[in-house]
């Protein structure tokens, strides 16, 4: 299996691998956990948030980010895996708009992206944990979320 390099908010390389059947949390642990999916190509936004509630999370989904945001005012919101480029609001834009008004709780993001004019380290200092490249291994992305919300190993 070919392994891809991701960057991650520590500033190292990682081998991403496929979690374990039985490394994965149970459903009912999951349901707590509210994932917001922005993109705006509907069709992997709309395998995304099936991809996640399959696994058990809650999903919500937006087609970019001032709907998500929208969403983020009026939920509790866990997790937000976004692309970065997008109309109406960039996936960068969310994110200073979720940090500027989330009192310290704001909700880790991953950044997926085909193209970005912004270098993925600049991301991370933004403020995103994790940067993926399109395309990536749904696998990939999941275990980045179960890490991301504490549940990965």
């Amino acid at each position: 299996m070919k392994q891809k390099r991701m960057a991650s908010s520590d500033g190292q390389d990682e081998k991403a691998a496929a979690p374990s059947a039985a490394a994965l949390p149970k459903r009912e642990d999951l349901k707590k956990f509210n994932i917001l999916i922005v993109d705006d190509e509907d069709g992997l936004r709309e395998a995304l948030v099936f991809e996640f509630k399959r696994k058990g999370f809650t999903g919500f989904s937006a087609e970019n980010g001032k709907k998500a945001y929208e969403i983020f005012q009026n939920n509790k919101v866990d997790l937000v895996i976004s692309d970065v480029r997008m109309p109406e609001w960039d996936g960068i834009t969310l994110l200073e708009k979720i940090r500027s008004t989330a009192d310290g709780k704001s909700p880790k993001l991953i950044f997926i992206t085909g193209f970005s004019d912004v270098a993925v380290d600049d991301l991370i200092a933004k403020g995103a944990i994790q940067v993926l490249s399109k395309p990536f291994d749904r696998k990939e992305l999941v275990k980045c979320a179960m890490t991301a919300i504490g549940m990965g190993n």
